[in-house]
């Protein structure tokens, strides 16, 4: 509000009506600087004014998404869980992370590796067994962090057949792993 009624305002170079708001100003993370220029009825007579304002950075860690190239999350994903469990079969020996970030200047590691919001991680090497896979959310404050763990199990093989069959002096049985039952006559020497 001007004390002359004839004075004119502007904010950031544009106009404004005494007693008014200016228009939505963007503010970007860090300071910002607002200058308000009141110009006098003569027309070059003129006052500045500067206000600092400082926007502090995000502090959202938080994922909207977690998925998986193989098995299913349990329980499902939500953003407030952060503990995750799935099954794979043993046939699926590494797997891929997709996170997707809730806020854009969100970084994500997926086992200590970079990875772009919605992009897969790179291949994860899987262990018969348990295998733990953690995702850390860094936000853009650079120090406000989400860790979400995914336990990703790798059924044993069930596969209990032989890759090859013989009888060292006595010659090849013609092995075929469809077959389970072989007979060898042998001289009695």
């Amino acid at each position: 509000l001007v004390s002359e009624a004839n004075a004119t305002v502007t904010v950031n170079g544009t106009a404004v009506t005494s007693g008014s708001a200016s228009g939505s100003i963007p503010l970007s993370v860090g300071a910002n600087t607002i200058t308000t220029v009141v110009t006098a009825e003569d027309g070059t007579t003129q006052q500045t004014y500067t206000t600092e304002v400082t926007r502090a950075a995000s502090s959202d860690a938080d994922l909207t998404g977690l998925a998986l190239s193989s098995g299913t999350l349990s329980p499902t994903f939500d953003a407030s869980t952060t503990s995750y469990t799935a099954s794979v079969a043993n046939a699926v020996s590494s797997i891929t992370v997709t996170p997707t970030v809730s806020e854009a200047n969100a970084t994500i590691t997926v086992n200590g590796s970079a990875v772009t919001s919605g992009s897969a991680s790179g291949a994860i090497a899987l262990s018969v067994g348990s295998n733990t896979i953690t995702t850390v959310v860094t936000a853009q404050d650079g120090t406000t962090q989400q860790t979400y763990t995914t336990e990703v199990t790798r059924a044993q093989s069930s596969d209990a057949s032989l890759e090859y069959l013989s009888m060292n002096a006595y010659g090849s049985l013609g092995y075929s792993n469809a077959v389970t039952s072989y007979s060898l006559d042998v001289v009695y020497e």
